[in-house]
């Protein structure tokens, strides 16, 4: 059965490789007929067993400076030892490697090998070490055009004609090329990089693996160069793995871990408290120990409250949908980072019609900046009725309070164990970078500033929206002062910010000369710029949030019976008419903006686009939220307040902060490249979204309703007031929205919606 084996394996990798070979010959196989001979000739010299350990051994001998090098070379002897004497643990070794890449031609640029069968290998009690799985880049780079200044499409054209010229030179042949001059100052520029995974012995570190692949592309560089391409390899020690976790456990690892189970062990203690003393006076002595008990918090989780004038109930399903838009969206992003058989597939897929609900996703943020914006506005016009004044110091601390302790527990999961949870081929590229991501800017996202500070390097990427709505938060004041004091000039200087909130992202679309709206194939270098000045800082998104502050100030007048609210029925219908044609006119709008093969750039198009299609989204949303709520919702409004929505709703601040976890670990935990279908994407995002809920209301459970209880209590009882003045919200954790969700309700009592 072993020789078997070994002649199928020997069969896999009969390929002899380019380097191999002491005189290549001339060239039998013409590129520009043969490409798939070429290519899996190419490839399979990259797993060739002997060209591997003579080129490891090579390098060792030119490596002797580096630590472990001994170790390596007598761990490489064991190995060549074992493939002669077909031992399984040696055959595991090479049948886990990487042999043949198909479909590099339509976007498969990885092969990972068998990540498990590789670091199962050898045996630290027999061989003296284990496998070592190692995933190197391949940069297939150029000297023709900077690959930063290239689109994706662009970038795999040449990569097309790079492997063409990598497989040719191989043979003794180059295609026609521009060449470089001798004296001309190469610049190389990366391409794309191609994935390949080798298994070696554990004792040997990531530099001798690399230099030894580095040395075997010697011999293919050297004639490539001719052809304007080159193939460099980068293998840091985060790209390979041994068994078990990628690091081991630090102290931050124990303090958060520790943290979690404090919590934990104070929602026991305060459940079986609350179940167990029923005395009124018994309980006001453990009154800190009961805000962690998940009966009482788990009621009011799910306790519907009964339709009021602050009682919105319409903005639940909004908020619960818009979060499902937002897990939708990421699900197809990340996407873009991990390994698809069919990666050249998806930019055009971006722009066909029927991807415009996911392409339009971003748009669900501008929901939430609306809606917070109207309920904080709202909220505020409420409590200062009848009042003089008003604490703002208590504004901002609550808001601070209400929000960062779930966020920062989740910066410190993200930091810390959530890393060491498993491994894979992509792990530390995917958790990993995460984790170090939030070791180095934590205090950036506890400051609310990383959407300036450090843009590029955000811990946890979808917390740009928590910044953004935070400094919201902090300049709202500006606004709704004027409004409460002096109604004409705060009406004028809202309308002035409107316009300036719009003018904002036209001026920066235009002097930059950005694409509108983001798309998958636009430059690197373009996509920095759009993120950096577009994306994440607050005056460009403040649009949506100002619309809703002045459609929160109008409700509030509403309510009050000092603006009247009266529409006929053909006026509803055409309300109704002109918001759904605005919001599909946005979403199907960027159709042709995105089609850049069939619509060329046009810098006015573009700028009048990301300066105005808010204004628009948000006007239809707008309309939404206050037919719903003034009773001209109809179905929509039944729709959109149906009891489920109630409880989902008020999950929505844990799911936001959990599902780029959730997304992140199965990403994570690839073992092999996928074939992207939209199917596979929606039934992703549903169990992205399954998971999140549960964590999300394990974080309502354990964080956020706690600190609201416990916030109550320290605040004590509300003071009394006068009888002509009107009582403000409820804050016992049940403002118009039921519980006090800590980013989509207002403050004081309530918060705006992430």
């Amino acid at each position: 059965m072993k020789s078997v084996a070994v002649a199928l394996l020997l069969a896999v990798l009969a390929l002899e490789s380019s380097w191999t070979r002491a005189d290549p010959g001339p060239s039998v196989v013409d590129p520009n007929t043969d490409e798939d001979a070429a290519l899996r000739e190419f490839f399979s010299s990259l797993s060739h067993p002997e060209a591997l350990l003579r080129h490891v051994q090579g390098a060792l001998l030119e490596k002797q400076s580096l630590p472990g090098v001994e170790d390596c070379s007598a761990a490489l002897v064991r190995w060549g030892a074992g493939l002669y004497r077909a031992e399984q643990w040696a055959l595991q070794m090479v049948d886990s490697s990487s042999k043949l890449i198909t479909g590099v031609l339509y976007g498969n640029l990885a092969d990972m090998g068998n990540f498990d069968e590789c670091v199962a290998s050898g045996s630290v009690e027999e061989q003296g070490f284990t496998g070592r799985y190692a995933l190197p880049a391949l940069d297939m780079q150029t000297v023709v055009k900077p690959a930063n200044s290239m689109t994706r499409e662009a970038r795999l054209a040449q990569l097309h004609k790079g492997l063409m010229a990598v497989a040719a030179a191989g043979r003794g042949a180059i295609p026609e090329t521009p060449r470089v001059t001798d004296n001309a100052t190469v610049e190389y520029s990366t391409l794309a990089a191609l994935r390949i995974s080798v298994c070696v012995p554990s004792t040997c570190q990531a530099a001798v693996v690399e230099a030894a692949l580095a040395r075997a592309l010697a011999v293919v560089n050297a004639p490539l160069s001719a052809a304007g391409f080159h193939l460099e390899v980068r293998l840091p020690e985060r790209y390979t793995n041994v068994a078990g976790p990628w690091r081991k456990a630090g102290p931050g690892d124990y303090v958060v871990i520790a943290l979690c189970v404090i919590l934990i062990l104070l929602v026991i203690l305060g459940t079986t408290i609350d179940l167990t003393l029923v005395a009124k006076h018994s309980r006001q002595k453990v009154g800190m120990l009961l805000a962690f008990s998940a009966y009482t918090n788990g009621k009011r989780l799910l306790t519907i409250a009964p339709p009021s004038d602050s009682n919105f109930t319409c903005i639940n399903g909004i908020r619960f949908l818009s979060a499902m838009w937002v897990v939708l969206g990421h699900r197809y992003i990340n996407a873009l980072a991990v390994p698809y058989m069919n990666l050249i597939v998806m930019p055009k897929r971006v722009t066909d019609p029927s991807a415009m609900m996911i392409a339009s996703a971003p748009l669900s943020v501008d929901t939430f900046f609306l809606v917070g914006g109207m309920v904080n506005c709202y909220a505020f016009l409420k409590t200062v009725q009848g009042k003089r004044s008003f604490n703002f110091i208590m504004y901002y601390v609550h808001r601070y309070v209400r929000l960062t302790p779930a966020f920062a527990l989740m910066i410190g999961i993200t930091a810390t164990w959530i890393a060491i949870l498993g491994n894979g081929p992509l792990w530390y590229q995917v958790v990993g970078d995460a984790s170090d991501s939030c070791i180095r800017n934590w205090w950036s996202a506890l400051l609310y500033v990383a959407n300036y500070a450090t843009p590029t390097d955000q811990c946890m990427m979808q917390s740009w929206y928590l910044m953004v709505d935070m400094q919201l938060h902090w300049l709202s004041p500006l606004l709704l002062i004027p409004l409460w004091k002096f109604p004409v000039v705060g009406l004028a200087w809202g309308g002035l910010l409107f316009v300036l909130s719009c003018l904002s992202p036209f001026l920066i679309t235009y002097f930059y000369e950005l694409p509108a709206p983001m798309s998958t194939d636009i430059s690197m270098d373009a996509q920095h710029v759009f993120l950096e000045q577009m994306y994440y800082p607050t005056h460009t998104r403040a649009t949506a949030y100002i619309m809703g502050t002045m459609v929160g100030y109008a409700l509030y007048k509403i309510k009050t019976g000092k603006l009247t609210w009266r529409l006929s029925s053909a006026q509803v219908t055409l309300g109704w008419l002109a918001s759904t044609a605005l919001c599909l006119t946005v979403i199907f709008g960027e159709q042709p903006l995105l089609d850049h093969e069939n619509h060329p750039y046009n810098v006015w198009e573009a700028s009048f686009y990301s300066g105005f299609h808010r204004v628009a989204w948000s006007i239809g949303i707008a309309w939404i939220v206050l037919a719903c709520i003034m009773g001209n919702g109809g179905p929509i409004n039944a729709f959109l307040s149906w009891t489920p929505f109630c409880v989902l709703g008020r999950l929505t601040y844990g799911i936001y902060l959990t599902h780029a976890a959730v997304q992140m670990v199965d990403h994570g935990l690839m073992r092999s490249s996928e074939y992207y279908t939209d199917f596979k994407m929606v039934e992703g995002m549903l169990g992205d979204l399954v998971l999140a809920t549960f964590f999300g209301t394990c974080l309502c459970l354990t964080m956020e309703s706690p600190i609201m209880a416990i916030e109550k209590a320290l605040r004590g009882p509300p003071r009394r007031e006068r009888p002509s003045s009107p009582p403000p919200p409820q804050s016992e954790g049940k403002s118009g929205n039921g519980i006090d969700n800590p980013t989509f309700v207002p403050p004081e009592p309530s918060r705006t919606p992430a």
